[in-house]
């Protein structure tokens, strides 16, 4: 994908309904072995701090795996990749496996480390910290989205 066609998918129009609600924990570089559920919403060419600042489900969402997509590392916002968003009970520590290119992000305290472990969500053009409101657009310089 060329450069201009990556910027022009990520400021289309998202039909992706996501609330400002960062995760209260995370646990990088590991991955669940296993899932008692399917995911009830998966994002795909998105940054990680898109998965972990936003919840992406109807239902009480639980917690999020964002798997790196490597081809888009050296753009604005990096990491982006696939964000899988769970409403079941999220795997416990004995039921992950390490994987380097792996997060999750959790609506609870189970994750290893507290709060949301990213940057700020980045214009991927500029790179400036910003929010994106539930219809995907960002507004630059804001920390308020809906």
């Amino acid at each position: 994908m060329h450069f201009t066609s990556f910027l022009a998918l990520l400021a289309a129009p998202v039909i992706v309904t996501a609330t400002l609600d960062p995760a209260s924990s995370n646990t990088k570089g590991y991955k669940p072995d296993s899932l008692n559920c399917s995911a009830a919403k998966v994002s795909t060419a998105i940054q990680a701090a898109e998965c972990s600042h936003n919840t992406r489900t109807s239902s009480t969402q639980t917690f999020a795996v964002f798997e790196t997509d490597h081809q888009y590392d050296s753009y604005n916002g990096a990491p982006y990749g696939t964000c899988s968003a769970y409403t079941c009970t999220a795997p416990t520590s004995s039921e992950l496996e390490a994987d380097s290119d792996y997060w999750i992000f959790y609506w609870s305290d189970e994750g290893e480390s507290s709060g949301y472990g990213t940057t700020c969500i980045k214009d991927p053009n500029t790179g400036e910290c910003g929010c994106e409101n539930s219809d995907g657009t960002f507004v630059a310089g804001s920390s308020s989205c809906t």
